[in-house]
């Protein structure tokens, strides 16, 4: 196992201490490394910020309280997914170091402290590393005032959209044949299809696949709307009839979510709440591939285990932020 970790870990000789951080460098203390903490340490992006010590419980040589002596310690990770039981003296060791103002995490909830999405870790063709995953989405009450907050917003909304919407079809009626509004079959709450509107801002035959950049089936009108985000915006009709929320999970076509389904069997629970027109994924993801499907489906997954008002909140801000941002790059 230390071969694969090599390239994952700041390696530390037990005999020489060679260790050198600086003081702005937050050190983490991972015990018992596995698939959770690995998934995480072979992150360029965190491997730049923060600097780990490996710590087998079984076989180092040295005590965790000798650790926090030696280095400034901010986080102590404990992977609880490949052991049964914890010593008595570790545990000790953990308690006092709390004690000591040393913050401690289970590796499951650093990864989603750091990252902001859930750990997904698949350890064989048929098997899974699961933890709290299934319990996500439970209390649908919670959601019930989403409900009433999509209605209102989207009323307000409608006086400002009507005017935009018959701008788009004017502009994609003078610039290209064929329909103006785009409908499509898409997948939403427990996996119940429904029909999604937008403005049309492809040649109107095209393979229907992913959308890549700079894609030729984008008419040069339908860059703008894309662009404006103006193509969105018949899908307030879909709000208000209940098939979509303003915030949440990005509605996939039927054939895409067959095919997620069988390379990830927790897909299926980002349809435990309705599909958005923007979400934790894309804020996070704006320019995501297939390639990032795995990401996407984390920060989506994160959404639904930790969705407050304040999170839509934070993602209408983000959303906007972006449509701002990639329009003037």
């Amino acid at each position: 196992m230390e071969n694969s970790l090599t390239k994952a870990f700041v390696m530390m000789k037990e005999n020489k201490q060679v260790f050198k951080v600086s003081v702005l460098t937050k050190v983490c203390l991972f015990i018992n490394v596995s698939e959770i903490s690995l998934k995480l340490l072979n992150d360029k992006k965190f491997r730049k910020k923060y600097k780990v010590i490996q710590y087998d419980s079984l076989q180092s040589r040295i005590t965790v309280t000798e650790y926090l002596k030696k280095f400034n310690i901010s986080y102590i990770v404990l992977e609880t997914s490949n052991i049964n039981h914890l010593h008595k003296d570790l545990a000790n060791e953990i308690v006092a170091a709390r004690k000591k103002g040393v913050t401690v995490y289970d590796a499951h909830e650093f990864y989603e402290h750091i990252n902001k999405r859930i750990p997904l870790v698949r350890l064989k063709a048929d098997e899974y590393l699961v933890d709290d995953i299934f319990t996500i989405g439970q209390r649908q009450e919670k959601f019930n005032i989403k409900r009433f907050i999509d209605i209102i917003v989207s009323l307000l909304l409608v006086p400002f959209a009507i005017p935009l919407i018959l701008f788009g079809f004017i502009l994609i009626k003078l610039s290209s044949r064929g329909n103006v509004l785009f409908s499509q079959e898409r997948i939403g709450k427990n996996s119940e299809s429904f029909t999604i509107y937008k403005i049309r801002t492809m040649v109107s035959k095209h393979d229907g696949d992913f959308t890549t950049k700079n894609d030729s089936r984008v008419n040069h009108v339908g860059k703008f709307l894309r662009m404006t985000k103006i193509d969105e915006l018949p899908q307030i009709w879909n709000i208000l009839r209940g098939d979509m929320s303003l915030i949440g999970p990005r509605p996939e076509r039927p054939h895409f979510v067959k095919v997620s389904n069988e390379e990830n069997a927790m897909f299926d629970l980002r349809h435990l709440v309705k599909p958005g027109v923007t979400g934790w994924a894309q804020v996070n993801l704006p320019k995501a591939t297939p390639k990032d499907n795995l990401e996407k489906l984390e920060y989506d997954l994160f959404y639904i285990k930790n969705y407050s008002l304040l999170f839509d909140l934070l993602i209408v801000f983000k959303t906007i932020k972006i449509v701002f941002t990639l329009n003037s790059n």
